[in-house]
């Protein structure tokens, strides 16, 4: 009598290999989307800081910061947030 254990575990691990694509990606390809991630993440932080500090610069010159600006405060805050944990899902701990 053949066993069939060793066929299903090929299986299974075939399976599993088939539905995580990061653990057959090539480390050069996973050091690229770090990379890309850390990127876009280190500029949507840049462009939240700059927009923060013209928002300042206007009220300290006694404007007045309208509801578009204030919307793409918030807006550039958020990407700032959900590029960093994108970053931080693609590149691990």
């Amino acid at each position: 009598m053949v066993s069939i254990r060793l066929p299903l575990a090929a299986a299974g691990t075939a399976a599993l290999l088939a539905l995580c694509p990061t653990v057959h990606a090539s480390p050069a390809t996973a050091r690229t989307a770090c990379d890309q991630a850390l990127a876009a993440a280190d500029r949507a932080e840049h462009d939240y800081q700059a927009l923060k500090k013209e928002l300042r610069r206007i009220t300290a010159d006694g404007g007045h910061p309208d509801a578009s600006q204030r919307q793409a405060l918030a807006d550039a805050e958020a990407k700032t947030v959900s590029t960093a944990s994108q970053a931080q899902r693609v590149c691990g701990p």
